[in-house]
C-alpha cells in the first residue's frame, strides 16, 4: 500500500507538471468567460493526472482486486476519456449521455446497482426492473453535480477529498479493500493536485477530473450500500447534490433550461459575500464535513423516513436562502446574451 501511495503521488505530480507546461500544445487551456472566477487562461486537465496515477497504483497492488473490478476500472477510463474530449473540444451532450450509459452498464455488469434502498414510512422499497434507470440517474446526476461545483480554486478537489475519506474510513471499518484502495489512491492524487490548484491555481482539474471523481464517488457509494443506509448517500454527497438541485429548480422557475449555466451557484454567492476564495472554500468544506458526520451517525438498519424528510427540508431552506441572497445583493445570475435568448432584457 505504501508503494501504491508513492506511485499515485509520483505519477499525479509528474503528469500535472507535464500538462501544465504543454497545455497549449495539448489544447488543454481554460479560457475565462463571464462565469469564471479567473481572469486569464489557465491550464486544465489535471484530472488526467490523478486518475491515471490512482489507476496505476491500483494495478500495482493486489491483482485479484483488478480482475474482480475490471469493469469498474473500464468505466472510470471511459468517463476519463469523455472528460478529456470535453476539456479539449467541449463534447456534445449526446456523447456524454452515451458514455455515462456505457459506464453504468459496466458497473451494473459487475453487480454495482441500486435496487433495495431500505425502509421508508414502514415500507421496504425495491426498484426491481427500474433499478438500472435509477442507477444511471444516480451516476449521471452525481457526475454532473461534481462538474457543477468545480467553479473555484480548490473547491471540487477539497469536497471530493472529504467524501473519499468517508469511504476510506468505512473500508477500514469493514476490511473492504475495494473501498480502501480506490479511495486512498484517489485521495493521494487529489492532495498532489490541490498543491497546484489552491488559490491562485496554476492548473484546473477540468471535466476529466470532475466527471471522473463524480463517477468514482458514485461507484463507491453504491458499493457502500451494503454497510450504510441509502439515505446517508444524500448526506455524504450533500453539497454537490443540494447545489445542483437548487440550481435546476431556480432555473426552471425563472424560465431557463435546467442546464443553462449561470453565476448563482452556492459558491458564487458565498464568494460574492465573503470576497475571498479561501474563505468560501473553507466554509463549504465545513458544511460538507458536517453532513459527513451526520452520514456516519446513521445506522444501517433503520426506517429512513426521518433523515429523508430532514434532507428535503434542508434542500428547501437552501433554495429559499439562495433566492433571498440573490434578491438582497441584486446579483445578475445570467449574462446579457442568455437573457436575450430567453426573450427578456
Amino acid at each position: 500500500m505504501v508503494w501504491g501511495i508513492g506511485i499515485s503521488a509520483l505519477i499525479s505530480g509528474c503528469l500535472i507538471l507535464f500538462i501544465r507546461h504543454y497545455a497549449d500544445v495539448l489544447h488543454l487551456v481554460d479560457e475565462p468567460n463571464h462565469r469564471s472566477a479567473h481572469s486569464h487562461p489557465v491550464p486544465r486537465g489535471a484530472g488526467i493526472a490523478f486518475t491515471l496515477g490512482a489507476i496505476a497504483a491500483i494495478c500495482s497492488g493486489d491483482h485479484r482486486l483488478i480482475f474482480q473490478h475490471i469493469y469498474t476500472l473500464l468505466a472510470i477510463l471511459s468517463i476519463l476519456t469523455i472528460g478529456i474530449l470535453d476539456d479539449r473540444h467541449e463534447a456534445a451532450p449526446r456523447t456524454k449521455f452515451i458514455v455515462l450509459l456505457l459506464a453504468t452498464f459496466l458497473i451494473w455488469h459487475e453487480g454495482l446497482r441500486i435496487d433495495d434502498v431500505g425502509r421508508y414510512f414502514g415500507i421496504d422499497i425495491h426498484f426491481a426492473w427500474f433499478a438500472f434507470p435509477f442507477t444511471y440517474f444516480a451516476v449521471a446526476g452525481f457526475s454532473n453535480a461534481m462538474n457543477l461545483i468545480d467553479g473555484l480554486d480548490g473547491l471540487a478537489g477539497a469536497v471530493a477529498f472529504l467524501i473519499l475519506s468517508f469511504f476510506l474510513l468505512l473500508g477500514y471499518q469493514h476490511h473492504d479493500n475495494f473501498l480502501i484502495n480506490i479511495s486512498l489512491y484517489f485521495m493521494v492524487g487529489i492532495v498532489v493536485f490541490l498543491f497546484f490548484n489552491w488559490h491562485p491555481a496554476t492548473i484546473f482539474m477540468g471535466d476529466s477530473g470532475s466527471l471522473t471523481l463524480g463517477l468514482v464517488i458514485s461507484v463507491l457509494a453504491i458499493h457502500a450500500l451494503r454497510y450504510i443506509p441509502s439515505v446517508s448517500v444524500l448526506y455524504l454527497g450533500a453539497f454537490p447534490i443540494i447545489d445542483t438541485l437548487v440550481a435546476m429548480f431556480r432555473r426552471k422557475l425563472q424560465g431557463y433550461s435546467v442546464t443553462q449555466p449561470d453565476k448563482c451557484h452556492i459558491h458564487h454567492l458565498l464568494l460574492y459575500i465573503t470576497g475571498s476564495v479561501h474563505k468560501t472554500v473553507l466554509i463549504i468544506v465545513g458544511i460538507q464535513l458536517l453532513f459527513l458526520l451526520i452520514a456516519l451517525a446513521l445506522p444501517k438498519k433503520m426506517d429512513q423516513s426521518v433523515p429523508l424528510v430532514i434532507f428535503f427540508m434542508i434542500l428547501a431552506m437552501a433554495y429559499k436562502t439562495i433566492l433571498y441572497l440573490i434578491d438582497k445583493y441584486k446579483i445578475e445570475c445570467y449574462a446579457k446574451q442568455d437573457k436575450e435568448t430567453r426573450g427578456i432584457g
